[in-house]
């Protein structure tokens, strides 16, 4: 136990002892410490205190004020330094260089990035520039009615030079609308005036007169005036157009102008009379021409026509006297717009029945005006030859008034000579005028061609129409054979029989006796 006791108290001393050497370490109680345990402050404090200073100052306030100073600074300040540059360039700086810009457009607007900057004169506008201004990108060149232009600039001019841009400027196209299709009309006037005029071969009144309502396409045109050579045209009628047929007459045959009457007549009467093909009035009547052939023909419904040639004398009068046989009939088939009205020779025949086609019997044989109307739509008219005994297809395609709701289909034509010239032209039974004639808008495909003149034999063939192009048929008419005139009793046939007439009265005269 006495042992005990001193280690005890030598043991708390020495804590005594530490606790005084550790206690200025925290800062505070260090002079205390000094002023009360003077004697080991002299030893302890130069070794201990440097040892853990140090360590604490040079580890905590270094790491921690430059690392967090530092890195916040520097991260801010280049963000604004890198902006700053990009601005500064917009102050002029020194020297001038030019922007010249070419155009092909008089007053037309010219901008830099957007900018206006000038106007096109004489071909030219210049702009001056600074080298080390803003850097232009674009150059645009503008102007009402024309499409924009708009182009890279290479590079800014230096100091003194020239950069040449060169802008070539469209116009802006048009925007084209068909205009609807409308009809047309023909105005004649002849010279001399008074002229029959007849277009597809139907008479149609006296010169001047105005033919209206007519849909667009080819019309075959004829005037005819006694003691005139006749004139034949092909006139064009386009939409919303009037075209002009001025036909000028020559005097036939030249002078001395002496004629000759043919005294007309029919049975029955009323037969439309044509004298070289020219209407000339209802039989009966008389018609004054010059010497010379010429063809006559009548025509009455219900009978066939009845063609012949006269030979006219000067200063004489003959009588003709045409014998109307009854028509050889035809059938004709007429394909169309359903509930369109059909009119034959101005004669109503019906309406066009849901399943598109009407069928007319008994029709009698020859040329036959056709016309077929329906609201809305143009009239389909033409002239048909209507051929006996056989069916006579027509398909009349009307044309809506205005644009055209389906397409139109491809088509070409036929370029037709013939010698005779003059010959009438039949294309599918319609009359398409006289030789020569140049015939458009026919429906691609096959095509039956007809020809007819007077003293000739009818030629009729087939023909091949491609779209776009034109055809050319030249035909040879070969005449008609004349009748085998009755051969005239020889003069020994007539001496043989009066010697035989002349012993029968001799043998008879004696047996009286």
């Amino acid at each position: 136990m006495k042992q005990i006791i001193p280690k005890l108290l030598i043991t708390l001393l020495i804590c005594i002892l530490l606790a005084a050497v550790i206690t200025p370490v925290a800062g505070d109680e260090e002079v205390t410490l000094a002023e009360t345990t003077g004697i080991i402050n002299p030893v302890t404090a130069p070794t201990m205190e440097p040892t853990p200073e140090p360590t604490t100052a040079a580890t905590t306030v270094p790491t921690t004020v430059p690392t967090t100073v530092k890195t916040a600074v520097p991260t801010t300040e280049p963000t604004i330094t890198i902006t700053i540059p990009t601005v500064e360039p917009t102050s002029v700086g020194g020297g001038k260089g030019y922007i010249d810009t070419h155009c092909n457009v008089e007053g037309a607007a010219v901008a830099f990035d957007g900018s206006y900057q000038c106007t096109i004169a004489q071909g030219i506008c210049t702009v001056p520039v600074s080298p080390t201004g803003t850097p232009i990108r674009t150059v645009s060149v503008t102007k009402a009615g024309y499409n924009p232009w708009s182009g890279p600039l290479s590079h800014m001019p230096a100091d003194g030079e020239h950069i040449e841009v060169y802008a070539t400027l469209n116009p802006v196209p048009t925007q084209t609308t068909v205009p609807p299709v409308q009809n047309g009309a023909i105005y004649t006037q002849s010279s001399p005036a008074g002229a029959a005029i007849y277009m597809n071969g139907n008479f149609q009144g006296y010169s001047p007169i105005t033919l209206p309502n007519l849909a667009p396409g080819t019309y075959s045109m004829k005037a005819s005036l006694s003691g005139y050579t006749p004139d034949t045209q092909l006139i064009n009628v386009y939409s919303g157009q009037t075209a002009t047929y001025y036909p000028t007459l020559q005097p036939s045959p030249p002078p001395p102008r002496s004629t000759g009457t043919v005294s007309v007549t029919s049975n029955p009467n009323n037969a439309l009379v044509y004298v070289d093909g020219s209407y000339q009035g209802k039989a009966p009547l008389t018609v004054t021409l010059y010497p010379g052939s010429h063809t006559f023909r009548l025509s009455l419904p219900g009978y066939s026509d009845f063609t012949t040639t006269v030979y006219v004398n000067a200063n004489t009068n003959q009588n003709l006297n045409a014998v109307m046989a009854p028509a050889i009939f035809g059938t004709v088939a007429i394909t169309s717009l359903p509930g369109a009205s059909v009119f034959m020779d101005s004669n109503a025949q019906g309406t066009i029945p849901p399943g598109g086609m009407l069928t007319l019997y008994n029709v009698a044989s020859g040329n036959r005006l056709f016309k077929i109307t329906a609201p809305g739509y143009n009239e389909w008219m033409n002239t048909v030859y209507v051929q006996p005994n056989v069916v006579n297809p027509i398909n009349a395609i009307l044309s809506p008034i205005g644009p055209s709701p389906t397409p139109v289909p491809a088509t070409g034509g036929f370029n037709i000579v013939s010698t005779p010239s003059g010959a009438e032209v039949y294309i599918d039974n319609l009359f398409k005028g006289y030789t020569p004639a140049t015939l458009d808008g026919i429906p691609s495909g096959s095509h039956q061609v007809l020809l007819k003149y007077t003293n000739y034999v009818d030629y009729s063939t087939t023909a091949s129409v491609t779209a776009g192009q034109t055809t050319p048929l030249a035909i040879s008419m070969q005449p008609a054979p004349a009748p085998t005139p009755a051969s005239a009793p020889s003069p020994l046939t007539l001496i043989g029989g009066c010697v035989a007439i002349l012993a029968i009265g001799i043998a008879t005269r004696r047996l009286r006796s």
